[in-house]
Formats: C-alpha cells, structure tokens, sequence
C-alpha cells in the first residue's frame, strides 16, 4: 500500500514538472519563508487592553470544497483563505476579523490576482499616523480530504498591502510572513499540515492590514474536500500605542 502511495507522488510529481514547463504558466514556489518586521515585542503595562482583540471559546473548523475551473489549470492557481476568529471583546468600525473564514480562488494563473471583494483587510485604520502593536497566534491542522492531492506550497501573510505572493526584496510594508517549514510541519505525503505561529510586534504604521493564508495544491482530478481548523488558543490583538512622553 506505501509503495502504491509513493509511486503514485512520484506520478504526480512527473506531471507537475511537465505542466511547469507551458509557455503561459508562470509558478510561484514558496520555500521556508520567515520574515517578521516591527519594532519590539510590547510590554503590556497593568491594565492596559488592546483597541481590537479577536479570539476562539472552541476549536473552530472551515470545512470545505477546492475546485479548480478547470484541468488545464490543476496545481496552478492559488487558494486564499482569510484568517478570522470566532468571537470579539467588543465590535470596533474597520475590524473584520471575527467571524467565519472562508476560501477564494485567484482568477488567474499568470498574476495570482483576486477579485476586489475577496481583498478584505483585517483591520482599516482611521488615522494613518497612528502607531499599533499586533500579537497574534495561529494554531490548527489543514488538511486534504483525498489521495490524489496534495499541498505544493502554503503560506500565512500578515502585511499593509494585498500582496498574494511574497515579494523576493521582502519590503516593509510585510510585516510577517511564514511558509513551508517555517509555517508548519507536512506528513510524509504532503495532504496534512500541522502548525503553530505567533507574532509579536510593536512601532507599526499602516492604513489597512491584511492577514491571509495562501495554499497551492496540486492534484490529478477537479476538486478535493479541505479543512482548515482553528484551535481555541487562536488569538489576534492589536493595540494603539501611547505616544512618548
């Protein structure tokens, strides 16, 4: 039964390889990714609450189906999830991140580009000379439901700019960006990931945040069932920082 397995990679691998090879595709591996920018972790003085702060009662799961539109394209595009939690303190204007996540798909295999409507920032800023803190943490397992897919590349993105793939100079406006082995641990046959990342910062300017989670996944038929769960110690905090006396 193993032996099928890895020959059966090995196929697919082959056919990989060969479709990497057409003139109109343009492919965006993402190795061991792991940037972090920002100033110091911020020392929460007693007392003191984050402006937004979205967590997890319970382990939260996104249960779904991955479909490409068509053969041409399996392997090629790239999958988007936004990243929420399941409850807030209180409902702050320009927050989105509470609520039920949800897959997207790019619209093309050229640019990796999505429609405006799936590019939700997390977070819009009223004042852009404002300075925040954001602490994060990110654990659950995604993972694929069939035999004949598997996840070619994965990545989570938290940056002041939509931005699907990462850029090779990395700019400031990326603020943390983990992927491959950096993002999390795959079993042998790539079809489960298994991952735990945090983020802490301090000294951070922007208008509008965003916090993603990119897959590639490879596969020999049309779609696959996927899920994505959420663990209950998930959290996102952002903090307004107090300007020096």
């Amino acid at each position: 039964m193993v032996m099928k397995k890895i020959i059966g990679m090995a196929v697919l691998l082959l056919c990989l390889y060969g479709c990497a090879k057409d003139n109109d595709v343009i492919y965006y591996p993402v190795s061991n990714v792991d940037i972090e920018t920002g100033g110091p972790a911020l020392i929460v003085e007693e007392g003191q609450v984050p402006l937004i702060r979205s967590y997890n009662d319970e382990d939260y799961v996104l249960d779904t189906v991955a479909q490409y539109p068509n053969n041409s394209t399996l392997g090629k595009l790239t999958f988007m999830i936004d990243l929420k939690n399941q409850l807030v303190d209180e409902e702050v204007v320009g927050f989105n991140g509470v609520g039920k996540s949800k897959l997207t798909m790019s619209l093309g295999y050229k640019n990796g580009n999505y429609s405006e409507i799936s590019q939700v920032p997390i977070y819009t800023s009223p004042d852009v000379t404002t300075r925040y803190a954001v602490k994060l943490r990110l654990k659950g397992e995604l993972t694929l439901s069939g035999d004949e897919w598997m996840i070619d590349y994965v990545y989570t993105q938290l940056a002041s700019l939509f931005q699907p793939y990462p850029p090779s100079s990395f700019p400031a406006e990326v603020f943390m960006c983990k992927g491959g082995m950096k993002f999390g641990t795959f079993d042998s046959f790539r079809r489960t990931c298994t991952f735990d990342i945090s983020y802490d910062r301090s000294d951070l300017s922007f208008s509008q945040l965003y916090f993603n989670m990119f897959i590639n996944l490879a596969g020999q038929k049309r779609e696959d069932r996927i899920s994505l769960r959420i663990d209950k110690e998930s959290f996102f905090e952002i903090y307004e920082q107090k300007e020096a006396v």
